[in-house]
């Protein structure tokens, strides 16, 4: 039997918050680091994971705000949105 889409939407978001926990962890560790040591590819890497997980929080967004399938198209189509 095939995962409900429910089932698949709370995986989508439980492995981008893990990425969210991962990346914020990794970025303020090699910004600190990076800092004390002037080392300016360090920072950047640090600034690179922090966009990682400004991304993933999107994605959270995303799935959280996820319609049910057919409920887009609905939407779209829809006579009262139509002016």
């Amino acid at each position: 039997m095939p995962p409900s889409y429910r089932r698949l939407q709370q995986c989508a978001i439980a492995i981008s918050i893990a990425s969210i926990v991962y990346n914020a962890a990794e970025g303020a560790v090699s910004i600190a680091f990076g800092a004390e040591s002037r080392s300016y590819a360090l920072v950047f890497f640090g600034a690179q994971s922090m966009i990682e997980v400004a991304s993933a929080a999107i994605v959270v967004w995303r799935f959280k705000t996820l319609a049910k399938p057919g409920e887009e198209k609905q939407a779209i189509l829809d006579p009262r949105l139509i002016r």
